[in-house]
């Protein structure tokens, strides 16, 4: 086992909140978009986690079931299948119209990439900035739209790390990952950040716990210059999870990949002794 997986036991954690699940369940029970299939104890858990009162949980929980309800998200099944597989030439059929969308303001494939280097461990999501249009992005997708693209996305990466999380005990999280590699002021768009601040609010409502960290590698210089507006436009809970790194530089900012991911999973280029790049894309275990 590697030492730098100090993923908590769903047992343990099951065990010490069992009072308050009880007091959790007994109020959503109550509600008319409850579902005893779709929301046991181990959904709850990440309410709990992420919001500590129970109180605050249900609040959450209630808003969220009531948003699966509506866009009928139980419904969809399993998704797993439909995350996008950035070797394709062309989307597939397979993948939602909006993430479609979305997909088309990428000047390369390799823009968004999702990776599972360890069946075991997390999926990790690797975006390079300076391969996104975030112009073309604002000017063809509404608000509404880009929401939706990232909700469904992260329906996707949470049914897989849900299964990962049932199947080998440990409360799994997902590895974002920004890699702002040659990303000018130029390409930088207020309207697109504060559209992602939005969407980012919703995972975090409607996803609570699944992410980890998100670490954005190799940050320009101007970052320093916006971040105190940009980081107005983000959820605190985003915030506090997010770490800048640059690898190459510091040898020891390789310790914030690897509670996700270990060393020799890792890739080269983010300091690890991985060298496959890109990564294989892991839709193709659900084909």
């Amino acid at each position: 086992m590697e030492k730098e997986d100090n993923r908590p036991l769903v047992k343990d954690l099951l065990e010490e909140h069992a009072p308050k699940l009880a007091k959790l369940r007994t109020i959503l029970e109550k509600e008319e978009s409850y579902s005893k299939e779709h929301y046991d104890d181990l959904w709850m858990l990440r309410f709990l986690l992420s919001h500590k009162k129970v109180s605050k949980a249900s609040a959450a929980a209630i808003s969220t079931m009531n948003y699966r309800k509506e866009r009928k998200i139980n419904e969809l099944g399993d998704v797993r299948h439909k995350l996008s597989d950035h070797t394709a030439a062309e989307p597939s059929d397979r993948e939602f119209e909006v993430v479609k969308k979305y997909m088309t303001c990428f000047r390369s494939n390799l823009a968004s990439m999702f990776a599972l280097p360890d069946p075991d461990r997390g999926i990790v999501n690797i975006a390079t900035l300076a391969l996104i249009d975030q112009k073309k992005c604002v000017k063809e997708m509404s608000l509404e739209e880009t929401v939706e693209a990232y909700l469904l996305g992260n329906e996707m990466i949470f049914q897989i790390n849900d299964e990962i999380t049932r199947r080998t005990g440990k409360l799994t999280k997902v590895l974002r990952i920004l890699d702002m590699t040659d990303f000018s002021l130029t390409d930088f768009d207020r309207q697109f950040a504060q559209r992602d601040g939005a969407a980012n609010k919703s995972i975090e409502d409607y996803y609570p716990g699944l992410l980890g960290t998100c670490i954005i590698i190799n940050p320009p210089t101007w970052l320093n210059a916006v971040w105190k507006v940009l980081k107005l436009l983000f959820p605190k809970k985003f915030l506090e999870k997010i770490a800048f790194v640059v690898p190459a530089k510091n040898p020891k900012d390789v310790d914030s990949f690897l509670p996700y991911i270990s060393r020799d999973k890792l890739w080269e280029k983010y300091g690890g002794n991985n060298l496959e790049w890109p990564p294989s894309p892991p839709s193709q275990l659900w084909k």
